[in-house]
């Protein structure tokens, strides 16, 4: 039960305070007060002072309390409460508010934002004195500072010591996520202009430091598990708005329907048709592709931009190695959108959260079919799931089992094409690049859907200086094991033929990925170049290609780059493999399986007449099967109709 309290503040000023208080059931009982300023307990005093006025029957008059002021009360004026310090009940006359001292304040608000406050005051009335001003914080106390930090452009200006500068640190940084408007206060006058500070929709930087304070905040187990949870479920939440976005599901239904409702657009008056989101095609290979670096991202580039071309919005994602922010610009500068962390941090996440959205999933090589294609079939069930083979592995392995009689890499070209047949019999359909593996495919996976589909090799014309001696050229990515075998055998077997034949020519092998063996075959006439920023440029004095692969898969982009380029190429069967026929008498004279007939073949092709009819024949294969053409006839089959009407150009994800 709360016991009343009766008395009265009756004298406060700068000089003192004075009044009287009883609790009148003990009125024996001294009642202690306690004073404070601005909110601060500056003073404590117990009310026992006698005074004639207060007695009278139980009272006997010992209720009084009277005191100086300990220290002076703030300049700019204060707010004075008195409380009895047993319960906190304020005295009849409390608060006192005690106005300011005249100023004739002179400064500047030079500095506010989430983090601290800052710049100068000096009072011209009392320049000796040390100002105090109040933050306040959207209409709130939010600290008290003293203008008396030393500054030394205060001091030349001619402002007495130059004490008179102030910076004041919040506690907590500001919430950056709203509006808040700080200003700076001395007692009831205001002190500069008011900063406004507008809330922040993006991840700023002062909104990360302040995300980052918090979390760094947090001590106790529980409550570290919680901000985890919560920061999952929020990219969590970003992955999912980011992949309804991309795939447009809802739209893209709502298209479907208005297609049924006006299946012609004479008939349709509805507007959604005209604005048909692309079909989504998400491509998946092991790193970002660099047509400077291998056949197979040649390939798969090619056939990206053709589905793209057919109404696709395509998509890209890395398995092993992610996408560098040049190979990100690269990409989709080209149209293509890069798929990469945190947003889509993997291929299963890509695929999780994409998921029935996806109209097409293309997987390159069998790394990634094998990967993949189970996880696609889960998450993606509607969707049309595509292996590119690039090249069959097994069939490549087999061939270098017996070039190098190594029977243990026979077992594993074994078990390889096993995997291999199990990707083509769960993919709706297989491509590849050789109408031969085609048929070996069809062969061992009767129920498998082959079908040969090439990249697009564009014609150009041939950047030409004239060498001093003869040069051929090897172009390769040597990280591939048939590339490493054929340039130790173009070296060191088919070269000391060549100097016999040709004295005076040079060999040159070009391309990226050159291990250290490669390096240790550089002699007088043969240079090593390794990768280079412009082929062309590269060949320009090269009077012809060679392509010396004892063994191999697919087709070779290293014979459809010379021929693109004006260079004749003498090759081996394998290397010839799925681009002409041995047998033909166009082509048996650039073909060879022997160190003396590829010397031969090099000696009658540096007549310039012999190399032009090659290649003219050559340009006709790139015209008629590698055309752009070509590509796009041989993948509309496998590829589900797209409605008429799309967006032209899709938004690209940041």
């Amino acid at each position: 039960m709360t016991v009343s309290l009766v008395g009265y503040v009756d004298v406060c000023d700068r000089e003192q305070f004075a009044g009287w208080a009883l609790e009148p059931a003990w009125p024996d009982r001294p009642v202690r007060i306690q004073v404070h300023v601005d909110g601060e307990l500056v003073d404590e005093v117990d009310a026992d002072h006698f005074r004639a006025d207060l007695r009278g029957g139980d009272w006997h008059g010992n209720y009084a309390f009277q005191k100086a002021w300990p220290l002076p009360l703030p300049h700019e004026g204060a707010l004075v409460e008195f409380t009895d310090a047993r319960e906190g009940r304020p005295l009849t006359g409390s608060p006192v508010r005690i106005p300011p001292l005249p100023s004739s304040l002179v400064g500047a608000f030079d500095v506010a934002d989430r983090y601290h406050v800052a710049g100068w005051v000096r009072d011209e009335a009392c320049p000796d004195r040390t100002v105090w001003l109040t933050v306040w914080v959207d209409g709130q106390p939010a600290g008290r500072l003293a203008a008396n930090r030393f500054r030394a452009d205060l001091r030349d200006a001619g402002f007495g010591t130059g004490r008179h500068g102030f910076h004041h640190a919040f506690s907590s940084p500001i919430d950056p996520l709203t509006d808040h408007v700080i200003e700076l206060r001395h007692g009831e006058e205001r002190f500069g202009t008011p900063f406004t500070l507008p809330g922040t929709a993006s991840l700023s930087a002062d909104l990360k430091t302040h995300f980052s304070g918090i979390l760094r905040g947090l001590d106790a187990p529980l409550e570290r598990a919680d901000a985890l949870t919560f920061l999952v479920s929020e990219a969590e939440r970003r992955r999912t708005r980011d992949a309804a976005e991309l795939t447009a599901v809802r739209e893209r239904e709502e298209a479907r329907q208005a297609q049924r409702l006006y299946p012609t657009e004479a008939d349709s008056t509805d507007p959604a048709q005209t604005t048909t989101p692309r079909p989504v095609a998400l491509f998946i290979d092991d790193r970002a592709p660099d047509p400077e670096r291998d056949a197979g991202s040649v390939a798969v580039l090619s056939h990206i931009h053709t589905i793209r071309n057919l109404g696709y919005r395509c998509c890209f994602m890395a398995s092993r190695l992610s996408p560098s922010e040049e190979d990100r610009m690269r990409l989709e500068q080209q149209g293509i959108e890069c798929l990469m962390p945190p947003v889509f941090p993997c291929p299963e996440e890509a695929l999780r959260q994409l998921g029935s959205g996806l109209e097409v999933v293309y997987l390159h090589r069998l790394n990634n079919a094998e990967s993949y294609s189970a996880l696609t079939r889960a998450f993606a069930p509607t969707a049309t799931l595509i292996w590119s083979a690039a090249d069959l592995a097994s069939l490549r392995l087999h061939r270098q089992a017996a070039v190098e009689s190594r029977p243990e890499l026979e077992r594993f070209a074994s078990r390889l094409e096993v995997r291999e047949n199990m990707c083509a019999w769960l993919a709706d359909f297989v491509l590849t690049h050789s109408a031969i593996e085609a048929q070996r495919l069809s062969r061992t996976v009767p129920t498998a859907n082959v079908h040969v589909v090439p990249w697009a090799v564009p014609v150009s014309s041939r950047r030409r200086r004239t060498p001093e001696a003869p040069v051929i050229a090897f172009v390769g990515h040597f990280a591939h094991d048939p590339n490493l075998d054929a340039a130790k055998w173009l070296v060191l077997t088919i070269m000391p033929r060549l100097r016999q034949v040709i004295p005076g020519l040079r060999c040159r092998l070009i391309g990226s990925a050159m291990p250290h063996a490669v390096h240790t075959l550089a002699a007088e006439d043969v240079e090593i170049v390794g990768a280079v920023p412009d082929l062309q440029d590269a060949l320009a004095d090269i009077s012809v290609c060679v392509a010396p692969l004892r063994f191999g898969a697919g087709i070779k982009g290293k014979v459809l780059e010379s021929w693109a380029i004006g260079l004749p190429v003498v090759m081996t069967p394998i290397a010839a493999e799925g681009l002409v026929d041995p047998a033909d008498p166009t082509w048996r004279a650039a073909i060879a399986d022997t160190p003396s007939d590829f010397a031969e073949r090099i000696a009658a092709f540096l007549d310039p007449a012999t190399g032009r009819k090659q290649v003219r024949a050559g340009r006709r294969i790139l015209k008629t099967r590698f055309s752009e053409e070509a590509v796009a006839a041989a993948l509309s089959p496998v590829l589900p109709e797209v409605f008429p009407a799309f967006e032209s150009d899709p938004p690209v994800l940041n």
